[in-house]
């Protein structure tokens, strides 16, 4: 300070505002069906569950009448 006269001095401020944000989202889904005989067989199985199932509703629809 000289005369009343106040000195400012420089402040070094540095700041480092950053966010890093690294998603890694990996999936993956791996069905090995093996032979063909045993996909016809799923595929049936499918097939003979849907039309049980339907025919249950159908039923108990025609009892509610």
């Amino acid at each position: 300070m000289t005369n009343g006269v106040m000195e400012k001095k420089g402040q070094s401020k540095t700041v480092n505002n950053t966010n890093n944000i690294r998603v890694h989202n990996r999936f993956s889904l791996t069905i090995n069906f093996g032979d063909s005989l045993n996909l016809l067989a799923l595929l049936a199985g499918a097939y003979i569950i849907r039309s049980v199932v339907k025919k249950k509703k159908e039923k108990k629809k025609a009892e509610k009448m």
